[in-house]
């Protein structure tokens, strides 16, 4: 038994071959596309959730703002640790025997 190849059999052989490598790339092309949508989609909800984000810092850097502008409207005094310093001071420099 002679196996040869005549040269249809090599044209068939040469066509299924390129056919399998064709099929193969564009499996290949397939996946790597619906992996790139993916990763693509990943991307846009990553930048929806910055979004998000920077605009609740905004509207936190908004309310700060408004709040500062109230105490500053009102005038309320603040407490300062250096009056009390101070009144601490003169209460130490008064002889004890004054004061009792």
């Amino acid at each position: 038994m002679k196996f040869a190849l005549t040269n249809s059999n090599l044209e068939i052989h040469l066509v299924l071959f390129a056919a399998i490598i064709l099929v193969a790339a564009l499996i290949g092309f397939l996946i790597g596309k619906r992996k790139v949508n993916q990763l693509n989609k990943r991307i846009l909800d990553v930048e929806d959730e910055m979004l998000q984000s920077n605009n609740e810092v905004l509207r936190y850097a908004e309310i700060n703002k408004q709040l500062t502008e109230t105490l500053e409207k009102a005038k309320i005094p603040l407490p300062s640790i250096e009056k009390h310093k101070e009144e601490e001071e003169k209460l130490r420099s008064i002889p004890l025997e004054k004061i009792g």
